[in-house]
């Protein structure tokens, strides 16, 4: 299946303006970790081997009795990527921790949705969410869009499987090799693209963030 935005299109010409703000877009900063009523765990599977000890971390922190998973069956995979992860953390080692999983999506905004169809949300004030690093920013937003009035925190990995030589995409080291700078334009160009459409929050502020950086690529 074609996807709606290439994993790594061509990057434009990025004056220092545009690389701030691409930056603070794209990467959130994460918060300190606290107490809280859920872990909210995007789906993944590729590089799993980096994330489930990130996972644990937070376990064993005891901010939260109660974890919920998300990902379902994606291309070539043999079973949802909640049930994945699940099978790297171990549950059977964190018996006072309540896993709950959706297994039908197969994106971000999916991630959500779907979970919301799993369970009730409503009672939740505060969720810790545990994104990619360079999918922070839109993982926040969606959530968002569905949550307003739920504090949402933040503590995010980076896979290092990218492009030769295992890269890690970080917000400081994102210009330093090719594949980082497209997987980075990628995910702008979804939250514009998510945005516009209204598949993630997208008040002025972000719109405003969002239309500076389109102008400041735009070839004249």
């Amino acid at each position: 299946m074609k996807k709606e935005i290439e994993r790594e299109p061509d990057v434009p010409a990025l004056n220092n303006e545009a690389i701030n703000l691409l930056s603070d877009l794209v990467f959130r900063e994460d918060n300190v970790a606290q107490k809280v009523d859920l872990i909210f765990i995007f789906g993944f599977t590729k590089g799993i081997d980096d994330m489930v000890p990130v996972v644990k971390s937070l376990i064993s922190l005891n901010l939260s009795s109660k974890v919920f998973i998300t990902g379902g069956v994606v291309v070539n995979a043999k079973q949802p990527e909640s049930e994945f992860i699940l099978e790297g953390i171990g549950p059977e080692n964190y018996p006072n921790t309540n896993f709950v999983l959706e297994t039908k999506s197969t994106n971000t905004l999916e991630n959500v949705t779907e979970a919301l169809k799993v369970l009730d949300f409503s009672d939740y004030k505060k969720i810790l969410f545990l994104s990619k690093r360079y999918a922070s920013g839109r993982g926040y937003l969606t959530l968002k869009k569905f949550l307003p009035n739920t504090e949402l925190l933040q503590m995010s990995w980076s896979p290092n499987n990218y492009g030769e030589g295992d890269i890690e995409i970080t917000k400081n080291n994102w210009l330093k090799h090719d594949v980082s700078k497209r997987r980075v334009w990628g995910a702008f160009l979804r939250i514009k693209k998510y945005g516009e459409r209204g598949d993630i929050y997208f008040d002025d502020e972000v719109k405003s963030v969002v239309d500076k950086i389109t102008s400041l690529t735009s070839e004249t």
